[in-house]
């Protein structure tokens, strides 16, 4: 799958869970498995105090790093907040 069609449609999967309240942290996590060649995207959030709630977006297989490391550019510039790579 192309990084832009897979950018959009992740960008689609979060907005629904992205709601924009007062004094809660969003982040996106990227996870990449090297042995496994895949990379799981996460979508977290959670208030100062409680627990972070962690849904999984995507997986998207046969995947190596540099690949990561250009989606996580790609997908920064048109997401308003914090992008992680583990």
């Amino acid at each position: 799958m192309e990084n832009q069609e897979l950018i959009t449609e992740v960008i689609r999967s979060i907005e629904p869970l992205f709601q924009k309240k007062p004094n809660v942290i969003y982040e996106v996590r990227l996870v990449n498995q090297p042995f496994a060649e895949q990379m799981n995207i996460f979508f977290e959030w959670g208030r100062i105090g409680h627990a972070t709630i962690s849904r999984q977006i995507k997986a998207v297989h046969h995947i190596g790093m540099d690949q990561v490391l250009t989606f996580k550019k790609e997908l920064a510039k048109r997401l308003s907040i914090p992008i992680r790579v583990d």
